[in-house]
């Protein structure tokens, strides 16, 4: 019964670290979005520690599974490695949105002053 808790918290957790990366993603979206690049950056680094260890158990499990252990299929395991997959995305997305946003927000500054040496 022990090692079927083991298993179950390692899952979660595996959901957590993952559901969490996501989650930072979209801040840092709607902070890029709103021009608030620090905070975006931040919310960034916060979504890539996350992904980090929900990958640092992602590859446990598989270590496990290439040393011999027979591990219980769950469909959590399979939520959770879905998860992992969708925040590695969002990351590589987020990534060039905010990049994108820079770009924009450079542009309709330079705009704004050339409008400003017509007047």
């Amino acid at each position: 019964m022990a090692d079927e808790l083991e298993w179950e918290q390692t899952i979660f957790t595996f959901i957590l670290h993952a559901g969490n990366a996501r989650s930072a993603c979209k801040e840092a979206a709607e902070h890029a979005r709103d021009g608030r690049w620090e905070e975006a950056e931040t919310a960034l680094a916060a979504a890539n520690a996350e992904q980090l260890q929900a990958h640092g158990i992602n590859a446990r499990i598989i270590q496990r599974e290439a040393a011999g252990e027979a591990l219980p299929f769950s469909v959590l395991l399979v939520h959770a490695m879905d998860l992992l997959l969708l925040a590695w995305s969002e990351i590589d997305f987020t990534e060039e949105y905010i990049a994108l946003n820079r770009r924009v927000a450079a542009l309709e500054a330079d705009v704004a002053a050339l409008r400003g040496r017509r007047d």
